[in-house]
């Protein structure tokens, strides 16, 4: 069991890691592509600035000979958006959607989705109301249903020879040149009309445990008016020939029993790898080819040792005659040589203390010839003949 869960926990750090590279890579991807789109979308607005720079001074210098600019693929597109200036492509600071959202309770507690009715406070539409269609967070910007709307320029390539070559479409505003529409009854008159909501905040946050999701409530500061969320549409799902009915979805087909597998053997082997050098049960004939393929690298080897050159030959020869020969073994003649020299040396050792005492210089006699003596009494080795003369005396043989 140890063994299971050590592969499982190796299993996941491994996977772990190649998610993490995989999602570090597609960012790398995209922080590439992003940026190239915001070059491409300044040196779109640095042409069409000089380009509508030049269009002033022609008109100013040549007047009815100033060249044409709606012909080419501007023809018909004259005062449209170029396609790249569509949508902006720089992703904002979290202090700069903050900015944004400041009246809406701020760009993490957005106070304003889908559905809401907005009026336009900025741009040449200022006091017109409509109803938000789409929001993207990450830019605090918006698009409401009929209003903002312009000319797109679409190049020959991306439409169809009989279609326009501008499309007007409602371009994204900022969350800040919006503001809530919602209506609210006067206590005064009792009369309900439309009020336009200057500040929202939201109140009594609730997180779910399980799922993660926050939801609270967005009131009006000083009235303490909650101010209710749409309604969300329900999706409308149209069904095909090819959808499964639910009467067949809700069918049990599958019993679980301990009497048969619960599936076939081939996905058992795909399941828990079949191939895999943790599996110690294999099939004979995955058995039989890994032995077969143990025997041609055997057999390779084999014929690599057998392909030698002349100087390897005499190298093994020379190997294989020392093997033969064995390690060299000592003859008597040999080990009484031996004896000897060891017998030399043990003397040697024992009769240079007594010639150190006897070799003892006098108080007349000079250093340099004390030095000398000796130098020549380490020159001269002791005979083996000499003998150590001693005060015992051997004792009489017994008779």
């Amino acid at each position: 069991m140890q063994k299971i869960l050590r592969r499982v926990a190796t299993a996941e750090r491994v996977a772990a890691k190649r998610a993490k590279a995989a999602k570090k890579t597609i960012y790398r991807v995209e922080r590439t592509e992003k940026k190239k789109n915001q070059w491409d979308q300044l040196a779109q607005v640095r042409e069409e600035l000089a380009t509508a720079k030049q269009a002033v001074r022609d008109d100013w210098e040549l007047g009815p000979l100033a060249p044409r600019r709606d012909v080419g693929a501007w023809s018909g597109a004259g005062g449209a958006v170029h396609e790249t200036r569509y949508g902006v492509n720089a992703e904002l600071a979290l202090a700069q959607r903050n900015r944004r959202c400041r009246w809406a309770g701020g760009a993490y507690n957005l106070n304003v989705v889908v559905g809401d009715r907005v009026v336009l406070v900025d741009g040449p539409e200022k006091g017109q109301i409509g109803k938000i269609s789409s929001i993207d967070k990450a830019k605090a910007e918006l698009v409401v249903d009929g209003l903002n709307k312009s000319n797109i320029r679409v190049i020959p390539q991306m439409r169809m020879r009989d279609e326009p070559p501008v499309f007007n479409l409602e371009l994204p505003m900022p969350i800040s040149s919006v503001r809530l529409v919602h209506p609210l009854r006067d206590p005064a008159t009792g009369v309900t009309r439309d009020v336009v909501i200057n500040q929202l905040v939201h109140a009594n946050m609730v997180r779910d445990r399980v799922t993660g999701e926050r939801r609270w409530s967005r009131v009006v500061p000083g009235l303490n008016v909650e101010i209710p969320w749409p309604p969300r549409a329900e999706p409308d799902h149209k069904d095909h020939k090819g959808d499964t009915l639910r009467i067949d979805v809700e069918d049990r087909t599958f019993v679980p029993t301990l009497l048969r597998p619960p599936m076939p053997q081939s996905v058992l082997d795909e399941l828990r790898g079949r191939y895999s050098r943790f599996r110690t049960r294999h099939e004979p004939e995955y058995i039989a080819r890994l032995e077969a393929e143990e025997r041609a690298a055997q057999d390779r080897k084999k014929l690599m040792k057998s392909m030698r050159t002349p100087l390897q030959e005499l190298h093994r020869a020379d190997r294989d005659r020392k093997k033969k020969k064995g390690k060299p073994r000592l003859t008597l003649e040999m080990l009484e040589k031996i004896g000897e020299v060891m017998a030399k040396n043990m003397e040697r050792t024992r009769n240079s203390p007594a010639l150190a005492g006897a070799l003892t210089p006098d108080d007349t006699t000079s250093p340099a010839s004390t030095s000398s003596e000796d130098a020549a009494a380490a020159a001269v080795p002791p005979t083996p003949e000499a003998k150590t003369p001693t005060s015992e005396t051997e004792p009489p043989p017994s008779t």
